[in-house]
């Protein structure tokens, strides 16, 4: 095998790629990058942990084809440090592969590349086209209420489906949970249903980043979504991220959005963000634990902690009803106020024991419900 590529477009297909393989696995060949060549002018990537794949392409001028599998972490590390120009890679037969621009040269184990593991495959799928920017929303929106307890899978994921009318993304940890969604506009793949893990999401995102700086000035960028096999995939342009999907039941979590409430406030939401910011100096660490107190004009945020001290912070807000008291974990409510853009909020509360609902004000595509806590 061998072939020259300019440094940019290898880096950029490494880029693409290597922080998917899996450093700590006990198969060697996972920690490593699969280089294959197609054609005259194509050098391919590959890289999987057995859960999640990637693989892209750049061009290149081949002289010899061929397949190697190298270290990720070392190939990256070269090609990122190596002085601008062309790069020249040369596989010998015992598949050490030698890096070489002008005066620098570098030579590294290799494997057969005929031993690394098939990437899944979507077959005969078709892909349905969605915007970027729509998709990269709804993981900003949802992400941080994500499980992050792997013993709970049904949970360390987000639920990603569509019905033909709207694509929308759900995710809950057990004490929150946060909706977004989106109309379709896009074609194909009008109705399903996905659970995909928590470390797909955060390659996903990668992906939908990459997409929407290479679509800086030429409209609108897409990424073609598809699942078969028990898999999920995400194409954009020659890049394709696959992810084994959790084969778990995600919480019917309809039955959790409150269909009612007695209490709705508009607040702006920097505000609202300020106060939270301030008064949870002197919450308890563990809980997060602040008190919203609501009287006539008014709302309060206090917070007490018998080894840090105590705060409070008034609010004019428009409350003509009964006065209550609820509990909620300040960091929740913040993620919620941090994921949104718009300049109101409105936050929906029914009794004291009753979820709390954090919406933008007016029409909107998005709402995040928080359980309450015993103070």
């Amino acid at each position: 095998m061998e072939l020259t590529i300019s440094k940019q477009d290898f880096l950029h297909g490494l880029s693409r790629t290597h922080g998917v393989a899996d450093r700590k696995s006990s198969m060697a060949m996972l920690s490593n990058l699969l280089l294959s060549t197609d054609g005259k002018d194509t050098l391919r990537f590959a890289a999987t942990d057995l859960y999640l794949s990637v693989a892209s392409a750049a061009k290149a001028k081949v002289s010899k084809g061929g397949s190697v599998a190298l270290s990720a972490r070392t190939l990256f590390d070269i090609v990122k440090n190596l002085p601008e120009g062309e790069v020249t890679l040369t596989v010998k037969e015992n598949h050490a592969a030698e890096i070489r621009v002008n005066k620098v040269r570098f030579k590294i184990p290799g494997m057969p590349g005929t031993e690394f593991p098939a990437l899944p495959s979507p077959g005969e799928t078709a892909y349905a086209e969605l915007e970027a920017e729509n998709l990269a929303r709804l993981i900003a929106l949802t992400h941080y209420s994500m499980s992050h307890d792997e013993t709970r899978p049904h949970l360390a994921g987000a639920l990603f489906e569509g019905n033909g009318k709207a694509v929308r993304m759900v995710t809950t940890d057990g004490h929150r949970l946060s909706r977004a969604e989106f109309k379709n506009a896009g074609s194909g793949l009008l109705n399903f249903e996905m659970l995909v893990p928590a470390k797909g999401i955060v390659e996903l995102k990668k992906l939908l980043d990459d997409a929407k700086g290479a679509g800086k000035g030429e409209g609108a960028s897409t990424v073609g979504v598809a699942t078969a096999g028990g898999n999920a995939f995400f194409k954009q342009k020659d890049v394709v991220l696959s992810v084994k999907l959790a084969d778990e039941q995600f919480p019917p979590y309809t039955k959790v959005i409150p269909s009612k409430h007695e209490h709705a406030l508009a607040l702006n939401r920097a505000r609202l963000q300020d106060a939270l910011r301030r008064i949870s100096l002197v919450a308890n660490d563990k809980s997060g634990a602040v008190r919203f107190g609501l009287e006539q004009g008014l709302l309060r945020i206090t917070s007490e902690n018998p080894d840090v001290g105590e705060g409070s912070e008034e609010l004019d807000v428009d409350f003509a009803g009964e006065a209550m008291e609820i509990g909620f974990n300040a960091r929740y409510l913040q993620d919620v106020l941090s994921a949104l853009t718009e300049d109101d909020v409105v936050l929906e509360l029914g009794g004291q024991l009753d979820p709390g609902v954090v919406k933008p004000k007016g029409p909107t595509d998005f709402i995040g419900v928080i359980m309450p806590m015993r103070i």
